[in-house]
């Protein structure tokens, strides 16, 4: 009975928040990030969620799948392939250059090498699911920017899960867990979904019923599970380490992005939003701080530093692209 009560809450204020952010004109993206922020507070996390916060994670990762899954259903095959080269640069660019900044600098500051390379991985990480819904929201995601952000992301992601594998591997001995596998999951389901509509053509298979059942009752619980790792008093633990980490993420990915400029032929204002697109780190950088966390890899400090700087990043994101298409509505093409 408990559980169906938490359930409950969480969906009627999951939706009382999106009334809200209609009524008001901002993402749909924002205000799940701030429900899942508000419903994980330490306030009214024992509250609402109790003893089902296991529940409410495993409705979260299922979230991650759907949201996954219905983005590669709105996602064009024939863009996403013809972005394919500059997809590949950019993502090398955007997971190696934020990754060894991250890796030196921790390193020069005296953590060990196995808590650096973590760190840098952490910070090469970009999050599809939150960023397919922003570009879905904003019916942006088949444009030649949208297209470029997911291809370049999924491999942005694919190179990065795997040196967390090898990295896991190395310092524990450890192949494989629970977590990685939904990271995995929700891209292959992004995949899955390139695929149905390739085969049958959006229109035929789209069963409006069942997506909007499930961005009502299941996707919510993806945001609520990202609200449920951020601890407020990781904020004034050492306020120094976290600006650092901030910096580094943010400047690294946007950096490493316009560092692609001799090599595609996009303007700077693009590759700019493109960085900013690339910075959203979401879920899937949690799932691998909060792994990480488990085994041991990261301490206390360094973990709370990573999740708010995973929130921040895909909190302010949907600003930015709103703020540079309105400036410029063909930014995207």
């Amino acid at each position: 009975m408990h559980l169906i009560i938490t359930l409950s809450i969480c969906i009627l204020i999951s939706y009382a928040f999106n009334l809200i952010a209609n009524k008001l004109k901002i993402s749909r993206v924002v205000s799940m990030i701030v429900v899942g922020l508000i419903i994980g507070s330490s306030a009214l996390k024992d509250i609402i969620i109790g003893p089902n916060i296991s529940y409410v994670l495993n409705i979260g990762d299922f979230g991650l799948l759907c949201l996954m899954l219905f983005a590669g259903m709105e996602s064009s095959w024939s863009m996403l392939y013809k972005e394919k080269k500059d997809s590949i640069i950019i993502a090398v660019f955007a997971t190696f250059v934020p990754l060894l900044l991250g890796f030196f600098t921790f390193l020069l500051m005296g953590f060990p090498l196995s808590t650096s390379l973590i760190v840098g991985i952490c910070m090469c990480i970009t999050a599809e699911a939150t960023k397919a819904k922003e570009l879905l929201e904003l019916k942006k995601l088949k444009t030649k920017i949208g297209s470029l952000l997911m291809g370049a992301g999924i491999l942005d992601d694919l190179i990065g899960i795997t040196l967390f594998i090898g990295s896991v591997y190395l310092f524990t001995n450890t192949l494989i867990t629970k977590d990685i596998l939904i990271v995995f999951g929700g891209l292959a389901a992004f995949f899955i979904g390139i695929l149905i509509q390739k085969a049958t053509g959006k229109e035929k298979y789209k069963i409006p019923y069942v997506e909007n059942f499930m961005f009502f009752f299941i996707v919510p619980f993806f945001f609520i599970s990202i609200g449920l790792y951020f601890n407020l008093i990781a904020l004034t633990l050492n306020p120094y380490l976290l600006a650092i980490i901030i910096i580094i993420a943010i400047s690294g990915k946007i950096f490493g992005v316009v560092l692609t400029r001799p090599f595609i032929k996009l303007r700077i204002k693009q590759l700019y939003l493109v960085g900013w697109g690339m910075n959203s780190r979401g879920a899937i950088d949690l799932v691998i701080v909060f792994t990480a966390f488990k085994m041991g890899l990261l301490d206390p400090t360094l973990y709370s530093g990573l999740v708010v700087m995973a929130l921040m990043t895909t909190f302010i994101f949907p600003f930015f692209i709103r703020g540079m298409i309105k400036k410029n509505p063909k930014i995207m093409n």
